[in-house]
């Protein structure tokens, strides 16, 4: 009920949200050229978190349902931007900072297990979006993925698979060094979202590796790290809203 309440007043809300993102690269030479699928083999092993939800599309990504409508390649710049440097939890005193970041063309290298790669393939990836933040201080981390499909059905498809195959394929948070090195071994709370085309999955945990499924600073963190910047602003950008 609590992501079921905060996806349906999140979706109008984060669409507006991502009107005022600036895009990076909109107008780049080869924006309109879909990347190519280039997919390796995944890894056998990997982490798994302790629970996972995952909500499909809605129409407020209709206007990028398929890639061949928005078909520009994601960036470094435009996934995360400098308004992305930080992710503010409310309530919560936890300001996470981006600690690392990666846009890679072959999706598999973002997950492990068979069946998700498998899955990737089928559904066309073309590329993987990742990201990796930690409040120290507090001692938070989150993971974001966002991986670039085909479709909205194989975003919905992907996002769903996840709680199939969880403790035999995931996704594989991006690497960084100490205190984030072990993540993903302990406790940890993920969320599938499809918006669109894209499949953004995000990950949190206590850096100490404790918690449970009544924490809500961690529940908060899922809503702020399934935000994606780049894609709420090309949604806000295919619904005709100003972006500024």
């Amino acid at each position: 009920m609590y992501f079921w309440a905060a996806g349906a007043l999140g979706a109008v809300v984060m669409v507006a949200l991502g009107a005022g993102v600036l895009l990076q690269g909109g107008d780049d030479s080869v924006a309109g050229r879909a990347p190519a699928v280039v997919l390796g083999s995944a890894a056998s092993s990997g982490p798994s978190p302790t629970s996972y939800s995952s909500s499909p599309t809605s129409e407020a990504y209709a206007g990028i349902a398929a890639r061949t409508a928005d078909p520009a390649p994601l960036t470094v710049e435009e996934a995360f931007p400098s308004s992305a440097e930080r992710v503010i939890v409310p309530d919560s005193g936890v300001t996470l900072r981006l600690r690392s970041k990666r846009v890679e063309r072959d999706c598999t290298a973002a997950v492990w297990g068979a069946t998700v790669a498998g899955d990737l393939r089928r559904g066309g990836c073309a590329q993987v979006a990742r990201g990796i933040y930690a409040d120290t201080k507090r001692g938070y981390g989150l993971a974001v993925a966002v991986f670039n499909l085909t479709g909205s059905a194989d975003a919905d498809r992907f996002v769903d698979l996840l709680d199939h195959t969880r403790g035999g394929g995931f996704v594989r948070p991006l690497e960084a060094p100490a205190p984030l090195a072990s993540f993903g071994r302990d406790f940890g709370m993920a969320r599938g979202l499809a918006m669109g085309h894209f499949a953004v999955v995000s990950w949190v945990q206590r850096l100490d590796g404790r918690g449970d499924e009544r924490d809500e600073t961690l529940l908060s963190m899922l809503i702020e790290g399934g935000k994606a910047p780049a894609v709420l602003g090309r949604a806000a950008r295919a619904s005709g809203r100003p972006s500024d």
